[in-house]
């Protein structure tokens, strides 16, 4: 609380630096996490995986609803072609079979597309992040005080928002 002359108490300053504090903690935080390339890039890949695990088993779905919806046509066919004749009815459970077969390999396919696609995925994600970390690298070399810079430039900013604070008050 303030007393007559606008000042405050301990008890408010300590409360101030504390909430400043973490205010400053969840600021180098967020930047820290938007530095922290390799992470990003992990996650990305991770991403990238899951992407194509999800595409590869919305194909194979795909493949075997396709797959159950030609058994159920073929069986439709089978029972229409029993009551004309023995032959036709052998020919319809042969096309059947043949459909089935090409649609399981055509899910065999699919399925193994997905899966190349998900090793490059991963491939180009980790050359990524390796020319990403290696990008860092160089930018630490080159620039040594840049990160130094950037903690005077944190400290002069809290160090000028606590005087405003303090002033304002």
């Amino acid at each position: 609380m303030s007393d007559e002359n606008g000042s405050r108490s301990a008890d408010e300053i300590r409360e101030d630096i504390d909430h400043t504090r973490d205010e400053l903690a969840d600021t180098v935080e967020a930047l820290a996490a938007r530095t922290d390339v390799k992470t990003r890039a992990t996650e990305k890949a991770h991403q990238v995986q899951d992407a194509a695990r999800t595409k590869a088993l919305q194909a194979q779905d795909t493949a075997l609803t396709k797959a159950h919806e030609v058994q159920g046509a073929a069986r439709v066919k089978a029972q229409e072609l029993k009551l004309k004749a023995g032959e036709v009815q052998q020919t319809a459970k042969v096309q059947a079979v043949a459909a089935k077969t090409a649609v399981t390999e055509q899910s065999k396919v699919t399925g193994e597309q997905a899966r190349a696609k998900a090793g490059q995925a991963r491939v180009i994600a980790a050359e990524k992040a390796h020319v990403a970390q290696e990008a860092v690298q160089q930018q630490r070399r080159e620039r040594p005080w840049l990160l130094p810079a950037l903690g005077g430039v944190f400290a002069f900013l809290t160090g000028l928002f606590v005087w405003l604070r303090r002033r304002g008050n």
